[in-house]
Order: C-alpha cells, then sequence, then structure tokens
C-alpha cells in the first residue's frame, strides 16, 4: 500500500461515503469498501474472507466495525506479495546488455566473458 497516513485518509473518506453514519459496515459491503480503498480481490476471495472473520467472531452480526475493517486491511496488505517483486531487472554497470533475435534480452557480466574466454583459451591449448 502507500504510507499509513495516506491509506488512513482514503479508508476514512471511504468509511464516510459508505457506512454514513451507521457506525459499522455490512459484510456485503465488505468488497465494496476493499475496492474503495485499493484493495482489489476477487469475489471468491472476499466471501472466503468474510466467512472466515464471521468464523473467528470479529462481527457484530451482519456487520464489521471500523477497527475490524482496518485490521483486515492491514493484513491484506502485509500478505500482498506481488507488491514486494521487482518490476524490472536493475542493470549492473559491469555488465553488457545483449539482445536477442526474437526479443530476448541477456545481461553479460564483462567478468564473465573474461572467464569464459579463459576457460576456452586454457582448453585449447
Amino acid at each position: 500500500m502507500h504510507s499509513k497516513t495516506e491509506f488512513q485518509e482514503k479508508l476514512d473518506i471511504a468509511w464516510e461515503e459508505t457506512v454514513s453514519g451507521q457506525g459499522s459496515l455490512p459484510l456485503a459491503d465488505v468488497k465494496q469498501m476493499l475496492d474503495e480503498v485499493g484493495i482489489k480481490l476477487p469475489n471468491h476471495r472476499v466471501r472466503d474472507i468474510v466467512q472466515d472473520i464471521k468464523n473467528e467472531g470479529e462481527t457484530e452480526g451482519e456487520f464489521l466495525v471500523k477497527s475490524g475493517f482496518e485490521k483486515l486491511c492491514l493484513t491484506l496488505t502485509e500478505e500482498d506479495v506481488a507488491k514486494t517483486f521487482k518490476t524490472s531487472k536493475q542493470h549492473d554497470k559491469d555488465a553488457e546488455k545483449i539482445e536477442g533475435e526474437m526479443g530476448t534480452k541477456h545481461t553479460v557480466l564483462n567478468e564473465e566473458q573474461a572467464a569464459f574466454a579463459d576457460w576456452i583459451n586454457n582448453n585449447l591449448e
């Protein structure tokens, strides 16, 4: 997610728009609320989460209080491993980029080229 304050602001705004004075969120609106705070999940995953919340007794009947929703959001953002992946390979200053015929890209370290050349020279003697 973003910084906690930015997320908290998003949550507060979405909470006011969705809940509007009720004090707690109907479980049927959990998916909509997650979407509004920027946590996109498929419907089946939301159904499983709502069922887990009910089984753990963290609801008040068919409603979820704001602190419970905040806890849910925190748990979901911590579980989101996609945010930990690198989006691109950092280019090493000691490497040469080689582009193949069909769009493949290879990165070869200069040290690897020198070691391979030495190996070939030693084995051809």
